[in-house]
């Protein structure tokens, strides 16, 4: 089964761009133009990997990166951030996750390519078990 990504920026002349790339590759591609559809997608398809953008309207790239690490079956898609903002700002508002990566538009495509496949090569992750479980009861 080929592999998946979920392409989330509001810029669709840059999704387009992302999107036929990626479809070169053999890839599955899905895209969101706003961070709501986007988290909504995510939750739905769970994609092998999500690229992200930071300026958005409504909701900016780290706030939406923050959303998907709210549920469990998202909080363990790799993502690869992908912004002309300083990455600097962008790593502070982040936890640091092995499973993040930050690349800086404009980029080659070589380096998104390059960026991409190191994220596809993860292992896939199970989600965490759920964290609230009743005590059990004292017998």
């Amino acid at each position: 089964m080929p592999k998946s990504i979920l392409i989330i920026d509001d810029n669709e002349d840059i999704s387009s761009l992302l999107k036929n790339f990626f479809q070169s590759k053999n890839l599955v591609i899905h895209t969101a133009f706003d961070g709501p559809s986007g988290i909504e997608k995510a939750r739905q398809l769970l994609p092998d990997v999500i690229t992200l953008d930071f300026n958005m309207p409504g909701m900016n790239g780290a706030e939406v990166y923050n959303e998907l690490q709210k549920c469990p079956e998202t909080s363990v898609i790799p993502v690869v951030f992908f912004s002309s903002t300083l990455l600097g700002i962008i790593k502070r508002m982040i936890a640091d996750n092995p499973r993040v990566q930050f690349l800086k538009k404009p980029c080659a495509p070589a380096d998104i390519e390059k960026c991409v496949t190191d994220m596809l090569a993860l292992p896939k992750l199970a989600p965490p078990p759920p964290t609230d479980d009743p005590a059990p009861e004292n017998t």
